[in-house]
């Protein structure tokens, strides 16, 4: 195997982490925008998990998501759902990943630390390498948009 095959079958695999996560996102993030009350299921998530929440982070959920539950719910659909496409597609992956790993910080804070931040810390080290190895730019639509745009920080 020569160098340069070597070198794309590396570049491929954060590409594949990216088209992975990318995809879940899409799915999970289109069930919550046909949920008939996504408020309703958040509230109900929150409440679920309020005992085993970071304490630093439970009065956030008390005090601001608690009562804008329907804000916060359409920040979380249009959230996922957004991010899955710029991740899959690899368009404006940078965006995408800051946008995802926000919310899997926030998920982890919410759901406790001992499952929930481990878990959603190791979805947030995947994101990050599919950044860090530029997936987008070797696989993917930020390609193209890094060449017409190269001082852009978001490809």
């Amino acid at each position: 195997m020569t160098v340069n095959a070597f070198k794309k079958v590396l570049a491929f695999l954060p590409t594949a982490v990216r088209l992975l996560i990318g995809f879940l996102l899409i799915t999970n993030g289109w069930v919550w925008l046909h949920r008939p009350d996504p408020g309703q299921y958040l509230t109900e998530a929150l409440i679920g998990n309020m005992p085993f929440s970071v304490p630093l982070y439970r009065p956030f959920l008390e005090v601001i998501v608690l009562p804008n539950v329907g804000v916060f719910a359409a920040l979380v659909s249009w959230g996922e759902f957004l991010s899955g496409i710029s991740l899959f597609f690899g368009a404006a992956g940078r965006l995408g990943a800051a946008v995802i790993a926000f919310q899997f910080l926030n998920y982890g804070l919410m759901g406790g630390w001992y499952i929930s931040v481990l878990a959603h810390g190791v979805l947030m080290l995947l994101v990050a390498a599919t950044v860090y190895w530029e997936s987008g730019r070797a696989f993917g639509v930020d390609r193209w948009l890094h060449r017409r745009w190269p001082r852009a920080l978001i490809w």
